[in-house]
């Protein structure tokens, strides 16, 4: 049988410790650009992300293989 408790206070929701794959993308200025080897769309949700986070603006393209984001503005 199982025991049922009453008043136990719910605990705190518990923040993420998840790191960012690619916080580089905070550090860019207008004009920046890096490479990874991944596709262009997980690299692009990524950056959708952060955009709508900082209010800046990011465009990533194909590039011989790899993936290439550049800062916009």
């Amino acid at each position: 049988m199982i025991k049922i408790d009453k008043d136990v206070p719910m605990p705190a929701r518990a923040k993420s410790a998840r790191t960012e794959k690619y916080a580089v993308l905070r550090q860019l200025e207008v004009g920046d650009s890096f490479a990874v080897p991944i596709g262009r769309a997980a690299l692009a949700a990524h950056a959708r992300r952060v955009a709508k986070e900082t209010g800046r603006k990011f465009i990533v393209r194909d590039e011989e293989g790899n993936s290439r984001v550049w800062r916009k503005a």
